[in-house]
Parts: C-alpha cells; structure tokens; sequence
C-alpha cells in the first residue's frame, strides 16, 4: 500500500534526521526533517483521500486532506502553525542546496521539532479515521 510505504519512508528520515543532530550536520537535519514531513503527510493523505498534491508545500498537502475530508482541524493546525510549516517547507530547497545559509545546532533542533509536531499531528488524523 502507497499510504504505509510513505510514512515508514518518512520515519526513516526522521530517524535520519536525529541521527544527523548527533552528528553536528545540521544542515542536513532540516532537509531530512522537511522530507520526513512531507512523505508523512502525503502518506495520510493517501490513507484518507486517495491521493496527494505533487508539491513539497507542507501547508498545500494539509489543505488538500481538509478540503477533501472537511476535517476542521487541519485548519486550526495550520492557523497556530502557518510559519513553523513554511520554514519547514522552505527547507526542502534552502538546505538541499545550502543557499549560501549556515545552520547551528539550534537551527537543526527546531526543525527537527516541527517535523515531531507534524507527523504527531498526522498520527492524529489517521488515528481518527482508524
């Protein structure tokens, strides 16, 4: 199922992602953490919709699932989270390439927190329809 291999994907990354904090590449942190988000997400979102957005936009994907299951609260997570899901979502460009951008190890926890926020709050929908 396309669902499942997405969010054990995203899961790897995520785990990716802590062992690159570990590391010091903290760089890399914020790309595996953008991705792991993403997949996730898209993962849901075939659970609950039957497909998903061809965007990296964390904020699109969650419209996508709200407009298609009318589950309110998505809209709520992204007013309370709208500029913690664009960073996130920026990342999948800005720290693949390294746009000139240096990052710390403050910089790599706090995406790595947002990715957390995001696949819980994936959890959570999928565990409502489960």
């Amino acid at each position: 199922m396309v669902s499942s291999e997405l969010i054990t994907k995203a899961k790897r990354y995520l785990e990716l992602a802590k062992i690159s904090l570990e590391k010091g590449y903290y760089c890399e942190v914020c790309f595996l953490s953008s991705l792991a988000s993403e997949l996730y997400l898209k993962g849901v979102s075939v659970a609950l919709t039957g497909g998903f957005p061809t965007v990296h936009d964390l904020r699109a994907i969650l419209n996508h699932i709200r407009v298609v299951t009318g589950n309110s609260a998505i809209d709520n997570f992204v007013k309370e989270n709208r500029s913690k899901l664009k960073s996130l979502s920026d990342e999948y460009l800005i720290s693949r390439y390294n746009m000139g951008i240096s990052y710390d190890k403050e910089d790599a926890e706090e995406c790595l927190n947002i990715a957390v926020e995001v696949i819980n709050f994936g959890e959570g929908l999928l565990r409502k329809v489960g």
